[in-house]
């Protein structure tokens, strides 16, 4: 009786494809961690909506709080979601075109969102930084408001990582991404 594969690696081989790499799983683990928060926020949501309705007593700052939570959780997912081209496509005006053009507007487009989230990354750091000097707070809980960059900034330039293994893996038939467009 033949015994089935039980680990990742083993599955993928026997699928006919490699195991993720250890830049793919931190990407994955970044987005399991950003669903876990964007879970934290709707439960301070829905905890603070049924306080203000049953007993007319809200989270104070919820919505400082769902604030940061929502920047951090969204910055979690952009490095999965780009790797694995999970982006809405517009593609209107390349349907028609043969596979290399599309091939190629996908590559530079990978490399035009590392760019820009390169830019981001670097101007969020100096604007964290700045806001720490100041001692900028928010308004209801006085929370420093540069404790939501220490999770922005880092996504933001793996993002920009990610886009350049996208648009590599593109180029030269690396893994495959999972394509996943929502309307075919």
């Amino acid at each position: 009786m033949a015994q089935k594969p039980t680990d990742a690696s083993a599955q993928a081989k026997a699928a006919g494809s490699r195991p993720p790499s250890l830049f793919d799983r931190l990407c994955i683990f970044l987005a399991v961690l950003g669903g876990f928060i964007l879970m934290a926020a709707a439960t301070v949501t829905v905890v603070s909506v049924l306080g203000r309705y049953f007993f007319n007593a809200p989270i104070p700052g919820d919505v400082e709080i769902v604030a940061l939570l929502m920047a951090a959780s969204i910055a979690l997912f952009l490095p999965y979601c780009q790797l694995h081209k999970g982006n809405v496509i517009v593609d209107v005006f390349t349907e028609a075109a043969p596979p290399r053009i599309r091939l190629g507007l996908d590559v530079l487009a990978s490399l035009l969102v590392a760019v820009v989230a390169a830019v981001l990354a670097w101007r969020l750091g100096i604007g964290g930084m700045e806001l720490r000097v100041a001692n900028d707070e928010s308004m209801v809980l006085r929370l420093p408001t540069w404790i939501g960059f220490i999770i922005v900034v880092p996504s933001f330039a793996l993002l920009a990582l990610a886009s350049l293994v996208a648009a590599w893996r593109d180029c030269f038939g690396g893994r495959p991404a999972q394509a996943s467009k929502v309307a075919e």
